[in-house]
């Protein structure tokens, strides 16, 4: 028999109302539903992360990072972010003004950001080298020349690009191209130090002075930067803070990508030119360093890539968004819905809730209401959530930023649908000042962007072809800094390929400005993750818009064929299919996890160390362990006293590693070296 359509004045009737607006009282439910359809108000909280300075420093870990609270150059505290995007979750931090010379031998390598110094802190530095100490230093101060072996030159250089020197160890699986770097560069040349890589004035031309040297100074060793690396990944990462709040990309609105219009070297998006810088610098701690470093590896267990599955979704019906839930389960994985839900008053949202209460509980007209109204009802959500899948907040923030993001957060709530999760991806990913929109979504309790996004017509080379790649220059997670230097409680994960830039539509706004056809699409997320694969090692973010499954015909094809065809080859390759929330739980958890106590006795070439993460039973992190330190090779590895096989190796940076995956708790590590391989 067929269903029945229940029209509005059917609705009402059955809803007791009796009139045009639906009474809750009615229901007898009373004032719930007018209290339930005001929705939540976010409770704000501080956006940055609170800046601690380790209390003692005992030179229980390897690194300690020297930052001057109060240099002009405050992008010092970031690279406390840079060290743990790279899983080198051993430093210790410390102030300028507090630190003593008998603290700085304690420590097996010194990060000093850029700083000016005293005479007596130029002292304390070249006296810890002297007598053994390793230092690398960011854009070093006057006075420090000869320790690392350098000559100033007058002047600075402006941008460009950095090569390295093919020869050195430290340059080991780094990208031969020449990578981009932001910011100003000391003009040094060489007085005894090793060139480890050198500036070059543009893509192609090479200047005479190094951007990176490493130098032999009494019995220790120093290496400089040219150019402040933090500055320089901050500016890569999060564009251009020259062209906040201009529409540059030939879209309308001002959004993330106008950022990088002209700043992106459409050349080099197809490289993450900022992980490569990252890993150059762990490179060449690891070549300073006298003991082994312990890492933790980018992703869960031994997997070196996953894809993020996003979707946005304007107020599509339930069963539009179930159809593509279904299709991604049925690939083994879970997906995020970015829901815009329609603005509604007070009242109508009551409404609202009146028919999502009768569409859940009311057996005999639940079908036929759900076929009326379409959107999804609390109870729909919460089936979602319980399949592993995150129902987001998709906010509009056109005409307001604070102002659109309570809007739709109550909207979002009034309709049940709260708890509000911790990952966002704005409407058309608009974007105010240069982190304005980040404060206010960490204030919000947000702890996760996807807005920074690869779509539009600045995205075409001028020889005609289309980039494709990493427009922030990084295919890994890490938090927002400000321009004073704060670190904010948020990360930024871009998106890397989007239906909407990719695929034409014929739908408003769509731009498919490469004119791909679908299976096309595919073939650039599937080349982004065979790259990811083979040591590019980025988390891929994919947009499969809900949209089209809703219009039907051409677009719901072409929509269909990209999401499963991506999804298909993820699946053959062995790739994780994540939410967003599930990729946010990972990084907090792994971004969080610390290696204290780390000690390498030379003697029995052993390295012990404790692992200290969030206390998850149920989930794991793999620790990076060297397979080779000096002229011995790792042979044994013992877990709280239980020896551990150790058969999956990978090579990052050059460097081969042993993988050890082990539970999210603490844990005591010995490993131990040899003459023998295994």
């Amino acid at each position: 028999m067929k269903k029945r359509k229940l029209n509005r004045r059917d609705f009402l009737k059955l809803a007791g109302a009796g009139a045009v607006v639906v009474t809750p009282a009615a229901l007898g439910v009373g004032a719930k539903f007018y209290h339930d359809a005001l929705g939540e108000v976010p409770v704000e909280r501080s956006p940055y992360v609170e800046i601690v300075h380790t209390a003692r420093l005992d030179g229980s870990v390897p690194l300690l990072l020297v930052v001057n609270k109060d240099s002009a150059n405050p992008f010092g505290m970031y690279f406390t972010e840079i060290l743990r995007a790279e899983g080198l979750n051993c430093f210790h931090t410390a102030d300028l003004s507090t630190l003593q010379p008998d603290s700085l031998q304690r420590y097996e390598v010194v990060i000093l950001a850029e700083t000016s110094l005293t005479t007596a802190q130029r002292e304390m530095f070249t006296a810890y080298v002297s007598r053994g100490g390793r230092l690398v230093g960011m854009r070093p101060a006057e006075g420090l020349e000869s320790v690392f072996g350098v000559e100033r030159s007058a002047g600075v250089f402006l941008e460009g690009y950095l090569k390295t020197e093919s020869a050195h160890p430290a340059a080991a699986g780094i990208s031969p191209a020449s990578l981009q770097i932001h910011g100003e560069s000391h003009l040094f040349t060489l007085a005894g130090a090793q060139p480890v890589a050198w500036l070059y004035a543009d893509r192609d031309t090479p200047t005479e002075n190094p951007a990176i040297t490493l130098n032999a100074f009494g019995e220790g060793l120093a290496a400089a930067y040219a150019f402040d690396l933090a500055k320089s990944i901050a500016l890569m990462r999060q564009g251009n803070p020259k062209l906040i709040d201009q529409d540059n990309d030939g879209l309308e609105g001002v959004r993330t990508v106008d950022k990088f219009v002209g700043w992106i070297d459409l050349e080099r998006i197809h490289i993450p030119q900022a992980d490569e810088h990252q890993r150059l610098f762990v490179n060449l701690l690891m070549q300073l360093s006298r003991k082994p470093l312990p890492r933790l590896w980018y992703f869960p267990e031994d997997k070196k890539t996953i894809l993020i599955a996003t979707g946005d979704s304007h107020m599509n019906p339930a069963n539009f968004i179930e159809d593509v839930l279904t299709r991604v389960e049925a690939r083994g994985g879970h997906f995020t819905v970015y829901y815009a839900p329609q603005i509604v008053s007070d009242i109508g949202r009551a409404e609202r809730l009146a028919r999502f209460w009768l569409t859940d509980n009311v057996p005999l007209i639940s079908d036929i209401l759900g076929d009326e109204f379409g959107s999804p009802t609390p109870l729909m959500v919460d089936g979602w959530r319980a399949r592993g899948h995150e129902i987001a907040l998709h906010p509009y923030v056109d005409h307001a930023l604070e102002g659109g993001w309570l809007e739709y957060w109550k909207e979002f709530t009034g309709r049940g649908y709260a708890p509000v999760p911790h990952t966002v991806r704005t409407h058309r990913v608009l974007w105010s000042g240069w982190t304005e929109t980040a404060r206010v979504q960490a204030a919000l309790g947000i702890r996760m962007n996807l807005d920074y996004y690869h779509v539009g017509p600045s995205l075409q080379k001028k020889n005609g072809e289309w980039a494709n790649g990493h427009l922030t220059g990084s295919g890994r997670p890490m938090k927002f800094v400000d321009e004073q230097g704060r670190i904010l409680d948020i990360y930024q994960q871009l998106t890397q390929f989007a239906d909407e830039h990719l695929i034409p539509m014929d739908v408003p706004g769509w731009g498919g400005w490469p004119r791909l056809t679908a299976q096309q699409a595919v073939e650039v997320a599937k080349d982004l993750l065979d790259h990811s694969l083979s040591g590019d090692y980025c988390a891929l973010c994919g947009q499969f818009h809900v949209d089209p499954f809703q219009m039907g015909g051409d677009p719901a094809e072409k929509g269909g064929i990209f999401l499963e065809g991506t999804l298909d080859y993820a699946k053959e390759r062995g790739i994780p299919i994540l939410s967003a929330q599930e990729w946010l739980a990972f990084t907090d958890l792994r971004h969080n996890a610390d290696f204290t106590d780390v000690t390498w006795d030379s003697a029995a070439s052993t390295l012990t160390f404790k692992l200290l993460p969030p206390n998850q039973p149920a989930a794991t992190l793999t620790v990076l362990l060297p397979a080779r330190h000096a002229d011995k090779t790792l042979t044994s590895v013992l877990v709280d006293d239980v020896t551990t096989s150790l058969n999956t190796r990978l090579v990052l940076g050059g460097v081969e590693y042993a993988l050890l995956i082990v539970s999210a708790q603490e844990h005591f590590i010995q490993a131990v070296f040899s003459q023998r391989d295994l």
